[in-house]
């Protein structure tokens, strides 16, 4: 248990983070770290923003660096607000501590032997008036991919079948763990070789056990962006959908009248996904998520590597 002097809260960092406050910065850095981190300024990250001329513009909320070392690139993330709120608050939050809990969430599905990024540091840097802007460093897969440019590119083939099987376990080990993933994407699917990995534990939670309708409401997250990709021009097939169903309740007693059910009313929900997407295109005319991948949207800061 460690105690926070100048906010007065008290935590439990994970096992393998140590937990530091320099100033009004607050970190939590995997252990072993440390050094090398700082030697290449990124437990500083403000400073690194002042000297990148164009960070990253990833899909979803936040901005990324890319920084190149000797050990391997890293990705430094900082947290935005969405939607109304970006235009409020942009980068400052006032309520709880999201990059922290981003590790608690992340630890757990680590632990759940589900692959994810290796979180290297959380930093959060306090204002006056108690907000904070907060940052997230992680290792960056540099011959991964994400799940969008993976079906787009790959043919209807066994290893295609294998990473479909492969995500649909994925997805039934964190709900198991009682892990509700806040943003359930095709994009938050990182394939690598043989690998897949489940990614962006912002905002996710974690309860004792997560009821079959809550397992069921994040299914229906993924499947409507799948949906939505697949009427741009994604090629996702019923046989694809499948695979990924077929490897999700497999083993598990629970879950399969509950996916029954939403099956049975699944042209319903279509109608209500078209009425959505209708909407948004009013709104959002030239948006298109296909354009968006995580992987291929990066744009490499030009901060010279650093040793």
């Amino acid at each position: 248990m460690t105690w926070n002097t100048l906010y007065k809260t008290r935590f439990t960092p994970p096992p393998g983070y140590q937990y530091l406050q320099e100033g009004r910065r607050e970190l939590l850095i995997r252990k072993g770290s440390e050094d090398r981190l700082r030697r290449q300024g990124l437990l500083n990250p403000a400073k690194l923003w002042n000297k990148a001329p164009q960070p990253s513009h990833l899909a979803g909320r936040g901005e990324v660096l890319l920084i190149t070392g000797k050990q391997g690139e890293v990705a430094v993330r900082k947290y935005r607000h969405g939607g109304l709120l970006r235009c409020l608050t942009g980068d400052r939050f006032f309520f709880g501590s999201r990059p922290f809990q981003e590790i608690a969430v992340t630890e757990k599905v680590r632990s759940a032997g589900v692959p994810t990024l290796e979180i290297l540091a959380a930093i959060m840097e306090r204002g006056w008036g108690g907000w904070y802007r907060g940052y997230l460093i992680t290792r960056y897969l540099t011959a991964a991919t994400d799940l969008i440019s993976y079906l787009n590119d790959e043919p209807k083939n066994e290893r295609r079948k294998a990473v479909i099987e492969k995500a649909g376990e994925a997805v039934k080990k964190i709900h198991q763990a009682g892990i509700y993933h806040a943003d359930l994407h095709l994009k938050n699917f990182l394939v690598e070789g043989k690998k897949v990995y489940l990614i962006d534990f912002d905002k996710s939670t974690i309860t004792n056990r997560l009821h079959p309708s809550q397992r069921i409401k994040n299914l229906k997250r993924l499947d409507r962006s799948a949906e939505k990709l697949k009427r741009l021009g994604l090629p996702l097939s019923g046989q694809d959908k499948g695979v990924f169903c077929r490897a999700y309740i497999s083993g598990d007693t629970e879950i399969p009248p509950y996916l029954h059910t939403y099956l049975k009313r699944y042209r319903w929900y279509q109608q209500l996904y078209r009425a959505g997407w209708w909407i948004a295109r009013i709104f959002y005319p030239h948006s298109n998520p296909r354009k968006k991948s995580t992987i291929d949207s990066a744009i490499r800061s030009s901060i010279p590597p650093q040793k």
